[in-house]
């Protein structure tokens, strides 16, 4: 297969056996990286302020910068959004006026610029592999070897199946045959992890369902990241 910028992360992670999605793995690598660009290099740049200063950070991408090594860049950047969230705080004229400005704070209390990058960085990656697999004779073996997906990443995956061209069909069918069995796996997993709760299999090994529950986790919400 062919290396370069666009797909090397993909044939980094989507060869490892021991993960329940590649993209879940692809996703924590993108976010690591853009998370770090906030706390470096970009927090003077202007165009990237007047991005931070326009949506902020959600909470969860807030602590990982917080645990990052640069208060200073962080602090420098809450301030000045900080100075944007504090026009919303007027005294309302009305019952009406403030229905209006609590639905525009909630809005702002929900925008993200790193949860917004790493979602653009993902659709591109959706549209790579489609691309590859069109493409790579060599990835349309690989991708029936890899356990799957979680439920998000399925999602922006076939949306984006058009991307594989003349064998978007094909496409289609190799990754829904693919996470159905997968998520089938998980679930028996998982309910061998109940019934191995029952007194009478209590002698029984767990085998595989010993981590099914994080599995699980990784299947239907996707693996837990910087947020």
């Amino acid at each position: 297969m062919r290396y370069h910028i666009s797909t090397s992360l993909i044939l980094q992670e989507f060869p490892k056996r021991d993960c329940e999605c590649p993209l879940c793995e692809i996703r924590g690598i993108v976010e690591k990286n853009v998370a770090e660009q906030y706390l470096n290099e970009a927090v003077m740049v202007t165009n990237v302020r007047y991005e931070v200063n326009a949506k902020g950070f959600c909470p969860g991408h807030f602590d990982t910068l917080f645990a990052g090594q640069s208060k200073l860049g962080l602090a420098l950047q809450c301030v000045t959004r900080m100075n944007v969230l504090k026009e919303e705080l007027a005294t309302p004229k009305s019952v009406r006026s403030a229905k209006t400005s609590a639905k525009k704070i909630d809005r702002m209390q929900k925008t993200c610029v790193i949860c917004d990058a790493v979602e653009d960085h993902m659709r591109r990656y959706y549209k790579t592999v489609a691309e590859l697999y069109f493409a790579e004779e060599d990835f349309r073996e690989l991708l029936p070897l890899t356990k799957g997906f979680c439920l998000t990443d399925y999602a922006g995956l076939i949306l984006n199946a058009d991307y594989a061209k003349g064998r978007a069909k094909e496409y289609l069918k190799a990754l829904s045959e693919l996470e159905k069995e997968n998520f089938e796996r998980v679930q028996g997993d998982l309910q061998w992890f109940c019934d191995r709760h029952d007194f009478r299999n209590a002698n029984k090994d767990l085998g595989a369902a010993k981590d099914a529950l994080p599995r699980a986790r990784v299947k239907i919400y996707g693996k837990k990241n910087g947020k």
